[in-house]
């Protein structure tokens, strides 16, 4: 039960260490600045963002015969962080630095 619980707060740990880390340099920039981005620059940020999901949880999946505690406790755990630092992420200010499409 003990390594259930420290697996849950290592994969937690992990998935919200990287998602801190992926926040602060994809979207943290783009808030502090008053220039607008375009809907291209936007999209490629989002695409980021999920390969660097992607590639933490693929990290995860690599090390699984390494790391000491259940694999799918800690995948799980990690997923779910990297999942709420993302809602934490304030999209609607991100959104409103965003260029209006020129018609």
């Amino acid at each position: 039960m003990v390594s259930l619980i420290t697996g849950a707060l290592a994969g937690a740990a992990y998935g919200g260490l990287i998602g801190a880390l992926k926040y602060t340099a994809l979207w943290k920039r783009i808030l502090k600045g008053n220039k607008k981005i375009s809907q291209g620059t936007m999209y490629q940020h989002m695409g980021l963002s999920y390969a660097i999901n992607v590639a933490t949880l693929l990290l995860v999946f690599l090390l699984r015969d390494t790391i000491p505690w259940d694999f799918a406790v800690v995948i799980v755990s990690a997923a779910i962080m990297l999942s709420l630092v993302g809602k934490l992420a304030p999209m609607s200010e991100i959104v409103n630095h965003v260029e209006e499409p020129v018609s």
